[in-house]
């Protein structure tokens, strides 16, 4: 597992290997970047204003919350008026905000190109499924009371100051979340503030808590899901459908002789199948099936530039087969797609640096159209365009 350099770029000065290592043993990691720019161009202030809609609250992309409770929809509209059209009033949203109330941008990647982008590429490095929530808060009062989540949180400060609490993992393995009161809570082991561009590794069942140290704070929230033995043991599930065995009907009228037969014969399946188990096979399969991002790219592909820069929308590093002339048949996502040799070459480079302009695309790659098979990868969804400007 290596990094490449748009990743350590992406995190500098922390060491990608450091967020790997503390995922794989569990640990807490807090890193000060000394950065304040590092992440803010993820989500400006002015971009963050134009994601709060009446559509948005409705459909839950954006939920208020204050010490894990959400609010009604209604204390973001004026006295009176009508929830219909754009009912949602600044004034009501400013008033609950210095209330204490949080913004919860839920799912972010799916509103912010350059957000996906990061997800896949975290995706890529650390094998794992992710999504991304954004909290915006405005008074020491938490979106969320004291509590552990069931899945590794990879914490990114944006703007402002934000001081964190964590007090350890009280259940090992947590398959749920669980919240706390503040008398349920022993003597934190870490305490931190991290100010914009510092990192902050939460791992799963650790308990935290948190609130603004300033005026204000955005952060975002990657929660990171690498698969579990049941994750595999459902995968042999799927495979016993090819099997008759797997397909027959268990005799459920039969005397204890049938079922005798039947856990007899079921247990041969299951232990033939845990004995061929192949880790390796299973997670290249897994990467397979892993859709890619998809972004559309409207626009972008007719003002290509040297300077456009060009991500893989792929999560999953997958083995591309080698063509010298002819077109190859891929499977991203589970579903077969057909590239180019010359697109095949781009997506290759692309899923080896992480992030390539077209300059370096054309360096790479001398010889090869590198702007035709571009704009088929962004015509196939499966690249990031980027503006430089």
């Amino acid at each position: 597992m290596s990094s490449t350099p748009a990743l350590r770029d992406f995190f500098h000065p922390v060491d990608p290997a450091e967020i790997a290592d503390a995922a794989m043993k569990d640990h807490r990691l807090f890193r000060n970047t000394n950065r304040a720019d590092a992440f803010a161009r993820l989500l400006p202030w002015e971009r963050l204003n134009t994601l709060i809609t009446s559509d948005a609250l409705m459909s839950g992309r954006i939920s208020l919350a204050r010490l894990g409770r959400t609010l009604p929809l209604e204390m973001a509209s004026l006295p009176g008026r009508p929830k219909s059209g754009d009912w949602v009033a600044p004034e009501a949203i400013h008033n609950l905000c210095q209330q204490g109330a949080s913004l919860v941008l839920n799912s972010i990647e799916r509103q912010i190109p350059a957000i996906a982008a990061m997800n896949a590429m975290i995706e890529r490095y650390l094998r794992c499924e992710t999504f991304t929530n954004a909290y915006v808060s405005f008074n020491r009062d938490s979106a969320f009371k004291a509590h552990f989540d069931p899945h590794n949180v990879l914490i990114l400060q944006l703007h402002g100051r934000k001081r964190w609490w964590c007090y350890g993992q009280k259940d090992a393995f947590p398959m749920a979340g669980k919240t706390f009161a503040d008398d349920q809570l022993p003597a934190a082991q870490w305490e931190g503030v991290l100010e914009p561009g510092d990192v902050l590794f939460v791992p799963r069942g650790d308990v935290h808590r948190a609130c603004v140290e300033d005026v204000n704070s955005v952060h975002l929230t990657v929660t990171m899901t690498p698969p579990t033995g049941a994750d595999v043991f459902a995968r042999l599930a799927q495979q016993t459908l090819g099997e008759e065995r797997g397909r027959r009907y268990l005799n459920v009228l039969g005397d204890a002789g049938a079922r005798q037969d039947d856990r007899d014969a079921l247990r041969d399946m299951f232990h033939r199948m845990v004995d061929a188990l192949d880790l390796d096979a299973f997670l290249a399969d897994a990467d397979r099936l892993r859709p890619a991002a998809r972004p559309f790219n409207l626009g972008l592909l007719q003002s290509l530039s040297p300077q456009t820069e060009v991500q893989p929308a792929l999560r999953r590093r997958i083995d591309l087969p080698e063509s010298q002339s002819g077109d190859v048949r891929v499977m991203i996502g589970g579903t077969a797609v057909t590239l180019t040799a010359a697109e095949r070459d781009v997506l290759a480079a692309l899923l080896a640096a992480d992030s390539l302009t077209i300059a370096g695309l054309e360096a790479t790659l001398p010889g090869r159209d590198v702007h035709a098979a571009v704009a088929g990868l962004a015509r196939k969804a499966l690249v990031f365009l980027f503006d430089p400007a």
